[in-house]
């Protein structure tokens, strides 16, 4: 009796050493380039306070991104991201750097990104929204953005990752101050800005090949 349990503790073993053998073979080829293509969506967080008004920060966010990194190891990438980021009425075009970290080598893993660099216009609207009557977005500037998330390796060559993400974006909105004896035109135009840290929060899917 003694004897049986002890063959099937060693069979138990010896298979458990196979599939930890199996899975660091398995991860053995994670080294070299890689690439991925992601799409995300983000909402505004936040209030913007202005001298005359305040206004809320109800701007959505599409991030476009593609990302060139070399993978060091099983656990760490780093690269060179570019992409297109889509707001309700203007767009940017981030280029930075970007940190990837997976935290375990199985399968189905959690994962943490940082992002940062710097967004340039690509085209903005001049004319005010109707409801707050302002121009978010404006100018070029630094951004940041980061996750955590799930990857899942589909094969040896495609993994998806699902995260939730947080962004900021650095900025200038454009409003008016009305002028005694002067027409109000702030449906058309403005006459002031400030600079603005925008926030946003959502979720993210790239395919990593």
């Amino acid at each position: 009796m003694i004897m049986k349990k002890i063959l099937i503790l060693l069979v138990c073993t010896c298979l458990v050493g196979y599939q930890l053998q199996a899975q660091r073979a398995y991860y053995q080829k994670e080294r070299g380039f890689v690439y991925m293509t992601s799409v995300g969506y983000a909402t505004g967080l936040g209030r913007i306070e202005l001298e005359n008004k305040t206004v809320l920060n109800k701007n959505f966010n599409v991030p476009v991104n593609q990302l060139l990194a070399y993978q060091f190891n099983n656990f760490f990438y780093m690269g060179l991201t570019a992409g297109f980021d889509f707001w309700r009425h203007t767009a940017f075009i981030p280029i930075g750097l970007s940190l990837n970290v997976n935290m375990m080598e199985t399968r189905i893993a959690p994962i943490l990104y940082l992002n940062g660099g710097y967004s340039f216009k690509w085209y903005v609207s001049t004319k005010p929204e109707n409801m707050d009557r302002v121009v978010h977005g404006t100018t070029a500037g630094p951004y940041g953005d980061g996750g955590l998330g799930v990857r899942i390796k589909l094969n040896d060559k495609l993994t998806m990752l699902i995260s939730a993400c947080y962004k900021v974006q650095y900025s200038d909105i454009r409003y008016t101050i009305p002028v005694e004896g002067e027409p109000d035109n702030s449906a058309y135009t403005t006459n002031s800005r400030k600079n603005v840290l925008y926030h946003f929060v959502g979720a993210r899917l790239g395919l990593k090949y």
